[in-house]
């Protein structure tokens, strides 16, 4: 089980008052616009370091192909894909690094926070400095990271009915998957009605892509850490300072996403 913090916003205590899960959609729903120039920005960057990778021709720069199909699908506008290919090939563009950073929250949940930057101190004095306003504890390197496992998620713009999928799978030779449909504040399941979840093994991201692109689905890949021990109930409390945690990190531009092992659902 596993959680992208999309939609943490500023809502001290308002846990106490609605279910998680009715928090969570608030949250989401209050930052469309925040989280829609992140979007961009995000993908901005994957295509800058793809381009640099393997050359600005999507047609022999697989990568790069792949990225903007994901863009597209994720409503990035064309003139900011076009832009930022060409863009990338501009001496003066600097290059872009992911990193992680490992802390424990409150009530000892994991975070991880995904960083892609130009600039490893900035992005480094920042997060630190959220960490320690939030009075979380860094943790040490891989001592969070090995409590998740890697996997490929594809979110579908559509829904999808578990017969269909599994015949997909046996066309693309996919054994093993996990689909998720239910809107109900599990991080693991869609954030919105009308979309589906699809979870499989690394190696079976790109057959599985395939496959749902083949059958018209409109689907967008990305690579989720998922907690091996499921979701941590936590009190109100430590719900809420988490969740300002998880806003701030949120909120800094070069944190690609932040993900964690806090159990989202609650009481609606």
């Amino acid at each position: 089980s596993f959680y992208h913090s999309n939609g943490a916003f500023k809502f001290r205590r308002m846990s106490l008052h609605m279910g998680r899960a009715a928090a969570v959609r608030a949250a989401t729903k209050a930052k469309t616009d925040g989280a829609k120039a992140k979007n961009n920005g995000r993908y901005a960057k994957k295509i800058i370091m793809a381009v640099k990778a393997g050359g600005p021709d999507p047609e022999q720069n697989r990568q790069l192909a792949q990225v903007i199909a994901d863009a597209k699908v994720a409503n990035v506008p064309k003139d900011i894909i076009t832009r930022n290919i060409e863009k990338a090939g501009a001496a003066t563009t600097v290059d872009f690094k992911e990193s992680i950073f490992e802390f424990y929250g409150h009530g000892g949940v994991g975070l991880l926070i995904n960083v892609l930057t130009d600039n490893d101190n900035r992005a480094a004095a920042d997060v630190n400095l959220v960490a320690k306003k939030n009075s979380l504890k860094t943790a040490a390197a891989n001592s969070v990271r090995f409590k998740f496992n890697k996997k490929a998620r594809l979110d579908i713009s559509s829904t999808i009915d578990e017969d269909t999928l599994m015949e997909i799978c046996l066309e693309c030779g996919v054994d093993d998957y996990d689909l998720r449909t239910v809107v109900d504040g599990c991080p693991l399941n869609p954030q919105d009605e009308g979309k589906s979840v699809v979870f499989v093994e690394l190696n079976d991201m790109a057959a599985m892509r395939d496959a749902l692109k083949a059958k018209s689905f409109p689907v967008e890949v990305k690579l989720a850490y998922v907690p091996l021990d499921g979701f941590v109930a936590i009190n109100d409390e430590d719900f809420d300072l988490n969740l300002a945690a998880l806003n701030a990190f949120e909120a800094l531009d070069d944190v690609d996403s932040v993900e964690h092992n806090i159990d989202m659902t609650g009481d609606d």
